[in-house]
């Protein structure tokens, strides 16, 4: 209920529990007021602490009324509200009139990838019509960011001369094998294309060379 508001809940029943995931989960069904009651949102709560790993709530969205930089806002305000605090948008989707925004924590102005929640945001309204925190409930903790063995600029001379760097800051990016590294990112253009490049702040070593790709629906990674 606190998830949409008690006023525009109809009625919640619980649909059985996921016990095979890492995360077990209760399962509930809601229905709402002013909806048809097939226009159901379906929700998962982990069974250890009683928050929300996902939900998804089936309605359509005929028109656009929301931009992209409100729509981030009002997503940002919903996790304050609901208690996740220091999060900030990163990438996101926008298709069918709703957006998927991608948000990561920042710990001491480090963005914290592995911190993440996605929120999918009605352009209509400005509901949230779901939410995945997996990224955030696996990883989240206040991690003992040590100071950097390089400098900004030792880090900046490793990368690709020929890419013009807009912007640049500490990140902890998570790997392949279930670690995460401290790192500087550059954001910037090479010709005509921009890139994200991450090098290690403690050995300079360049860990990963992303692909920024502005769509017309929104800005993804490659």
């Amino acid at each position: 209920v606190k998830l949409f508001g008690a006023n525009k809940v109809k009625s919640v029943e619980f649909t059985g529990k996921n016990d095979n995931d890492p995360v077990r989960t209760y399962n509930y069904s809601v229905k709402f007021n002013d909806a048809p009651d097939d226009q159901i949102a379906t929700v998962g709560m982990t069974q250890k602490g009683g928050h929300v790993l996902w939900m998804l709530y089936n309605r359509p969205v005929e028109e656009k009324k929301i931009e992209m930089d409100k729509a981030k806002k009002i997503g940002v305000k919903y996790l304050e509200d609901h208690g996740f605090k220091g999060m900030v948008d990163t990438y996101y989707i926008a298709e069918d009139n709703t957006a998927t925004v991608n948000y990561a924590y920042q710990q001491d102005n480090v963005t914290i990838y592995p911190d993440l929640i996605k929120l999918k945001i009605a352009l209509d309204n400005g509901d949230i019509i779901g939410i995945e925190s997996k990224g955030y409930l696996y990883s989240h903790r206040e991690r003992d960011i040590p100071e950097p063995q390089i400098t900004e600029e030792e880090a900046r001379a490793k990368i690709n001369p020929r890419m013009e760097v807009l912007s640049s800051g500490l990140a902890i990016i998570p790997t392949d094998y279930k670690t995460e590294l401290f790192v500087y990112e550059f954001k910037g253009k090479v010709n005509k294309n921009d890139f994200l490049v991450y090098i290690n702040a403690k050995t300079g070593k360049e860990e990963d060379v992303l692909m920024i790709v502005n769509t017309p629906n929104g800005i993804l990674t490659m």
